[in-house]
């Protein structure tokens, strides 16, 4: 829906050199950003593939993704801002069901040290364990009859492997929508069937856990599980492009 907006803001010419750019922000950064402020700037990455550099997002599903109160994120974003990491631009019409996404900018990193615009106050961010239902959350593009035939297939075969540990197709629907929620952007930057693969093996994962410790929460748990892995993937990929 907002292909032009996003195309104008454009601020890389590939995924992998937003890639780059977020390694080298993270770098040069690490010791003034928050952990939930490099959370959050790692999700923006991850939502800003199909427009390389340009995320479209709800606060609450940022929130949901990275498993933190929706303050913490507002401060996060604020941290990001003010470190001229990413730009935020004018909310756009509300979607049906909540409020409006706002574009989020990702800035190149070869524009010297960047300088605050203001020194956020430090605080300690606690995390919290979050179920993430976020389908509502997100205002999906027209998807093709192909597409359609991957998403009914993938969830066939979370279907699967939840009802190999347990008969419940609600957290079925919800580990899905967590899976969706994090890989929905990522499909035009990763094998699909690798995307699969992740999410089913943090489902076994997030099952095999239950029988060494009480878990308060299984979809907070595997939010987390499948979180740690994509991390896993974007770094692996560019390990590979730095030794190239």
């Amino acid at each position: 829906m907002y292909t032009k907006e996003s195309a104008k803001m454009a601020s890389f010419r590939s995924v992998d050199e937003l890639n780059g750019a977020i390694r080298t922000h993270i770098y040069r950064n690490k010791s003034d950003l928050t952990p939930a402020a490099i959370e959050v700037l790692k999700v923006l990455s991850r939502h800003a593939c199909k427009t390389p550099g340009v995320a479209y997002l709800k606060l609450q599903s940022i929130a949901d993704l990275v498993g933190r109160h929706r303050t913490t994120v507002i401060r996060a974003i604020k941290r990001l801002v003010a470190w001229g990491i990413i730009r935020k631009e004018t909310k756009f019409r509300p979607v049906s069901g909540g409020h409006g996404a706002n574009m989020y900018v990702i800035l190149p990193a070869d524009n010297g040290d960047a300088t605050p615009q203001m020194q956020p106050r430090s605080t300690s961010d606690k995390p919290t364990e979050s179920t993430a239902e976020t389908l509502k959350g997100i205002n999906e593009a027209v998807i093709s009859k192909s597409i359609n035939k991957l998403l009914r297939n993938t969830y066939s075969a979370f279907k699967a492997t939840v009802e190999s540990f347990v008969s419940d197709r609600k957290l079925t629907n919800r580990l899905y929508g967590i899976y969706f929620a994090h890989t929905s952007f990522l499909k035009g930057a990763y094998d699909p069937e690798t995307l699969e693969e992740i999410g089913l093996y943090a489902v076994r994962q997030t099952f095999v856990a239950t029988k060494r410790k009480r878990i308060r929460s299984l979809t907070g748990y595997y939010n987390g599980v499948l979180d740690r892995m994509l991390d896993r993937l974007y770094e692996t990929r560019f390990d590979e492009l730095t030794r190239s």
